[in-house]
C-alpha cells in the first residue's frame, strides 16, 4: 500500500504565510503527524501533493530519508490538478488530507480494512480515503486514472463504503484498552483545541485508582506544555530521576514527611512523559528504558525506607519487613513481566476481573500513599507492614491469575493434548 497525503491550502486558521499542514497541535505539525501515523500502519512510501508554500514542506522532509520514509512531491497549481505516478495507481492507496488530526491506532484500522473505504463523521467527509488497485484498475481511461481531481470525483460515483468514525473501536495495547481512534477535522481554532483536548485525554494509561487520582492535574500540566518544544518526556524523565533520588536521600536521613510527599509529587511528575509522549503521537523505542530507571528508584526508595527507621532506632523489623518487601514486589514484576512477554497482552487487562483487581492491586503510588499516611500519624513501621500485606496479595493474585490464564490458552491451542500423548500430566 502507498499513501498520497493533500497538502495544498494556506494556513487559514492562523492567517499565516505557511502551508496549513504545519499548524502544530501539541507541539506536532499536523502532516509530521499523520506521516507518523502511515509508518506505523506499514507505508514506507508517499507522495505529498504540495500548493500554497509547498517549499516549505519539502524543504522540512526532503526524500524522507531521515524518518525512515521514501517521500515524493507533485506541485498542485490548483487542488487535484497534478498527475498522480503510475507506481502509486498500481498498488491499493490510501488518500490523506493535511487539515486533520489524527493518531495512529486510527490509520492503522483503516489501513487494514477491505474493500474501499471513504471516513465521514457527522455524515460529512473528513478526508480519508482507502482505494483498492483493483478499482483504480477499473478506470480506464490515462486522465480518469492520474488527474487527482478526476480520481476524487470517480470516489464520489463509485460505491465506497462510508465508515463512521466516531463509531470505531480499537484495542489499544499500549492503554491496556479498547478506545475511540482520533480523528478530528481542523477547521478552525475551535476544532484545533477540541483535537488538542481529545489527544491529552486520550494519553491515560495507568488503570489504578491513584491513576484517576493523579489524572487531572497531569492532564492539566500536559495542556500546558505540550506546545513548548524545549519540553520533551526523555528530559522530563531525567528530571524525575534526579527529583526521585533526592527523595531517597530524604527517606535516608529521616525526612519521612517531606520525603513522602515529595514522592508523590514524582509518581505525579513521572506520568507526565509518558502522557506528553503519547499526546505527541511519536513513542519511541529509547522511551521505554523509562520503565527500568522507574524500577530503581521505587527500589530504592523501599530501601533507604527501611534502613532509615532502623538508623532511627526502629531495630532489625524494618530491614526484614523492607527485604521481604523487596522480594515480593520483585516478584509481583516478573510475574507481570512474563506474562506479557508470553501472552501478548497485558494481565491487568487480560479479562474484567483483572481490570478490576488491577484498579487497587500493589504499586507504587498506593505504598507512597501509607508511607505519608503512616508517618504522619508517627507510625511509619506500620507503613512496611501494610506495604508487604498489599504486595503480598497482589503477588498471589497474579501468580493464580497468571498460571489460570497460562493453562487455558495450553489447553486452547492444544499443547495440553500434545502433551497427554507423549504420557505427561
Amino acid at each position: 500500500m502507498k499513501a498520497v497525503v493533500l497538502a495544498v491550502h494556506r494556513d487559514y486558521i492562523f492567517d499565516k504565510d505557511r502551508p496549513l499542514a504545519l499548524i502544530k497541535v501539541c507541539g506536532v505539525s499536523l502532516i509530521a503527524r499523520i506521516l507518523n501515523s502511515i509508518k506505523v500502519a506499514g507505508i514506507g512510501e508517499v507522495l505529498i501533493v504540495l500548493g500554497f508554500r509547498g517549499e516549505q514542506i519539502s524543504n522540512l522532509l526532503k526524500g524522507g530519508e531521515k524518518i525512515g520514509m521514501r517521500i515524493q512531491y507533485l506541485q498542485a497549481e490548483g487542488y487535484g490538478s497534478p498527475n498522480i505516478p503510475q507506481e502509486f495507481l498500481n498498488d491499493d492507496l490510501l488518500i490523506i488530507s493535511t487539515n486533520i488530526v489524527l493518531d495512529a491506532e486510527f490509520l492503522d484500522e483503516i489501513a487494514k480494512m477491505d474493500g474501499n473505504v471513504a471516513c465521514y463523521s457527522n455524515n460529512e467527509p473528513i478526508g480519508v480515503y482507502k482505494l483498492k488497485k483493483e478499482f483504480l484498475k477499473t478506470l480506464q481511461s490515462g486522465k480518469a486514472r492520474n488527474s487527482l481531481d478526476k480520481l476524487t470525483e470517480s470516489m464520489g460515483n463509485s460505491s465506497l463504503v462510508k465508515l463512521d468514525v466516531s463509531k470505531m473501536r480499537v484495542e489499544h495495547v499500549e492503554l491496556k484498552r479498547e478506545v475511540f481512534p482520533i480523528c478530528v477535522r481542523v477547521e478552525d481554532k475551535k476544532s484545533v483545541e477540541l483535537a488538542k483536548k481529545k489527544l491529552i485525554f486520550r494519553t491515560q494509561k495507568g488503570l489504578h485508582f491513584t491513576s484517576y487520582i493523579n489524572k487531572p492535574i497531569e492532564d492539566h500540566v500536559v495542556h500546558h506544555v505540550a506546545d513548548v518544544s524545549w519540553i520533551t518526556p526523555n528530559g522530563i524523565t531525567v528530571f524525575a530521576n534526579l527529583l526521585a533520588f533526592f527523595v531517597a536521600m530524604l527517606f535516608l536521613v529521616g525526612n519521612l514527611q517531606i520525603a513522602g510527599v515529595l514522592a508523590y509529587v514524582v509518581g505525579i511528575v513521572d506520568g507526565l512523559d509518558g502522557k506528553l509522549a503519547r499526546a505527541r503521537g511519536i513513542l519511541t523505542k529509547l522511551g521505554y528504558i523509562e520503565h527500568t530507571f522507574d524500577m530503581l528508584y521505587e527500589q530504592v526508595w523501599y530501601v533507604c525506607f527501611a534502613i532509615g527507621l532502623y538508623l532511627w532506632g526502629y531495630g532489625y523489623p524494618p530491614l526484614l519487613l523492607g527485604l521481604f518487601m523487596l522480594v515480593v514486589d520483585s516478584f509481583v514484576r516478573h510475574c507481570y513481566m512474563q506474562f506479557r512477554q508470553t501472552m501478548g497482552k497485558a494481565l491487568t487487562a487480560y479479562t474484567r476481573f483483572d481490570r478490576t483487581f488491577a484498579t487497587i492491586d500493589g504499586r507504587r503510588n498506593v505504598y507512597i500513599l501509607y508511607v505519608i499516611m503512616f508517618s504522619w500519624l508517627q507510625t511509619p513501621l506500620y507503613a512496611l507492614y501494610v506495604m508487604l500485606a498489599h504486595s503480598s496479595l497482589t503477588a498471589l493474585m497474579y501468580a493464580i491469575r497468571s498460571i489460570q490464564h497460562m493453562s487455558a490458552a495450553d489447553k486452547s491451542d492444544g499443547t495440553k493434548g500434545f502433551l497427554k500423548l507423549v504420557g505427561k500430566p
